[in-house]
């Protein structure tokens, strides 16, 4: 498991849709999808916050603050559904960044967590690019934590003295 810095913002991009979109809870509050890098808003800069298992974070973004927290829907069938919702002492909430780096390649995390386990990844569907749980290994799985200021400076235009 990885230790993530918690002082940072961040957005986060997987290897399948690479530099091209980002990771963002939608207007309306109740799912996750890639969106287009250049649109960086507070629904898309995400901070992490530590809970009381060692290694695992709370995710939230700007938007919403440490209210509410990214956690899986318990539908009681497949349990691999996102949302943002309350933050609590639920074991959705508490989601764990394993080191995943092969040939060391970008986008070095695989996103689990305690509701579901090791064996379903943050991952996003390949058409709506609606983020979900799955397990297997596929390029939608594998994430990598760009800080905020990075993405800053990358977009802002040149100043000229």
């Amino acid at each position: 498991m990885a230790a993530i810095d918690t002082s940072k913002l961040y957005v986060l991009k997987n290897s399948y849709t690479a530099a091209n979109k980002i990771l963002a809870m939608t207007s309306s509050g109740d799912s996750l999808s890639m969106v287009d890098a250049h649109n960086v808003t507070s629904n898309a800069l995400w901070f992490l916050t530590p809970t009381t298992m060692s290694n695992h974070y709370r995710l939230h973004t700007i938007a919403n603050g440490v209210k509410q927290s990214l956690d899986v829907i318990n539908d009681g069938v497949e349990n691999i559904n996102l949302h943002m919702t309350d933050t609590g002492n639920y074991s959705g909430q508490f989601w764990r960044f394993d080191n995943w780096t092969p040939g060391g390649q970008g986008y070095p995390y695989r996103l689990s967590n305690t509701f579901t386990g090791q064996d379903k990844h943050l991952d996003v569907y390949s058409d709506t690019l609606v983020a979900h749980l799955a397990s297997g290994n596929h390029s939608g799985q594998h994430w990598e934590l760009i800080p905020a200021s990075t993405v800053a400076a990358s977009t802002d235009a040149p100043t000229t003295s």
